[in-house]
């Protein structure tokens, strides 16, 4: 811009014969006119960044809205999916309790019917009937235990009509719990439809720069999708080799405490958990939910508790983790290990100890250099929560002693 005034000046002095003074004000008019064209600049260009981060945000909070919907339909489907084997479980409970109540019934009614043809004979006309004290004692005994087993008989019929009333009402109201299931599964489908349309609205109008970034979040969601999902699958695997082995894991699950730095160099945290948008170098603005660690090109990272492998991905640009790890600490708790050089000598369903070298460190996927990205996750790896706690330091960079 001085540059340009400069121009001006010279060509104004070799051109005109106005005075100093009314070159002086000229060229203030001019400055002012050029000034006044930049700010307005300035403040269109602030209004459509403006306008295009509102569309972005727009876009990541109908993509949060669909990860949500999504998340809870799946739910649903699996609640509904339990109420059915809970009722197909109950109605078979049902049958054979009526079938077993209709039986004590027949018992009962033979029983009714062989007391009215023995008559009104009382039980101490059965007594005084005997021909001595042995055959009275024996009456007397014989006579004692009908009436038992009748009172026995009589109440344990009453304690199943009791239970098959229970179980009826149990089951109208798994019944309901189903209706209502596929109501509500029918509502969040329809509002997932909504939120889509809505997003591909949105996407419209984002610019080249922000269509790519958009299409990294879509890969991003994508490979955590097809995560949760290999996760559900093996952690199946494992309940059935745990029931196998008498209920017992391969593995001592997560109860709580400090977890093991997932390294055995210094300990060093180089990027913050910021779900909000990070502040620190190089990444600055960027979402980060996971903890970025010190670890050179090569280093062999290790389980931060005991588990059991359940994700490898070990090529790819993987959703922009690239090589990474999933492990399964027990009781909801994951942890993952990204940008890994290469995998350890592990395989899927592996039970791993924190002195098992799961993966070597590296810049692979969406990286700044080698490093090791760590995340803590509870129920599903799209729930991710601030790891700094779990590993015993601040969220915040630098050493960590």
């Amino acid at each position: 811009m001085k540059r340009k005034i400069a121009i001006i000046f010279v060509a104004i002095i070799l051109t005109c014969s106005f005075t100093l003074s009314t070159i002086a004000e000229s060229l203030t008019d001019q400055q002012k006119d050029i000034q006044k064209q930049i700010r307005e600049n300035e403040d269109k260009l602030k209004e459509v960044e403006k306008n295009l981060s509102n569309t972005m945000k727009e876009v990541q909070a109908l993509n949060s809205s669909i990860a949500e919907y999504q998340s809870e339909i799946t739910k649903l489907n699996e609640n509904l999916s339990n109420l059915e084997n809970e009722i197909e479980e109950t109605e078979q409970k049902l049958k054979e309790a009526q079938i077993k109540e209709e039986e004590r019934k027949d018992v009962l009614e033979k029983r009714a019917i062989a007391m009215l043809k023995i008559g009104n004979t009382t039980y101490l006309e059965a007594l005084l009937e005997s021909s001595d004290m042995t055959e009275f004692v024996s009456k007397y005994y014989l006579i004692g235990k009908m009436a038992d087993l009748d009172e026995a008989f009589l109440q344990e019929m009453e304690k199943e009509i009791a239970e098959n009333k229970e179980l009826q009402e149990k089951l109208e109201k798994k019944k309901d719990e189903v209706t209502q299931a596929k109501a509500e599964i029918e509502k969040k489908t329809a509002a997932l439809k909504n939120a889509k349309i809505q997003k591909d609205s949105y996407v419209g109008k984002l610019n080249d720069e922000e269509k790519a970034l958009q299409s990294d979040i879509e890969e991003y969601n994508k490979e955590l999708n097809k995560v949760n999902a290999a996760i559900k699958e093996a952690e199946r695997k494992a309940a059935e080799q745990a029931a196998a082995n008498g209920g017992t894991a391969s593995y001592n699950k997560y109860t709580g405490g400090t977890l093991a730095w997932p390294t055995r160099i210094e300990k060093r945290v180089n990027s913050i958990y910021a779900p909000g948008g990070r502040t620190d170098i190089p990444v600055s603005g960027s979402v980060h939910r996971g903890i970025d660690l010190y670890a050179p090109q090569g280093t062999p990272i290790y389980p931060a508790a005991d588990g059991q492998v359940v994700y490898i991905n070990s090529s790819g640009w993987g959703g922009g983790f690239g090589k990474y790890v999933v492990v399964s600490h027990g009781n909801g708790l994951y942890t993952l290990y990204a940008h890994g050089s290469g995998i350890g000598s592990i395989s899927v369903g592996d039970t791993v100890t924190t002195d098992t070298v799961i993966m070597y460190a590296g810049s692979t996927g969406w990286s700044y250099g080698a490093h090791l990205h760590f995340e803590v996750c509870l129920g599903s790896t799209s729930n991710k929560v601030n790891p700094a706690p779990y590993l015993g330091c601040e969220n915040k960079v630098g050493p960590v002693y």
